[in-house]
């Protein structure tokens, strides 16, 4: 359960690549304290449409996990 989140917006065009799904590149992260059973803090890079990558406890990993693309 979350008990209380909160975001700060970088710019995407220097750090992210494009969402995947619909192109935006307006992306943040945001960061979401847990309570119960969750440890700590979570950081995810997140889209308007929806979209988020994985947790990652510092913003360089939430960022290489975000521009990490699986080849075909």
């Amino acid at each position: 359960m979350i008990c209380s989140v909160s975001s700060k917006k970088i710019e995407a065009k220097d750090y992210f690549l494009p969402c995947p799904f619909c192109g935006e590149s307006a992306l943040e992260i945001i960061e979401s304290e847990f309570e119960d059973n969750q440890e700590g803090e979570g950081l995810t890079v997140y889209c308007v449409c929806g979209v988020q990558g994985p947790a990652a406890k510092t913003e360089e990993e939430a960022t290489f996990l975000w521009n990490s693309r699986v080849k075909n």
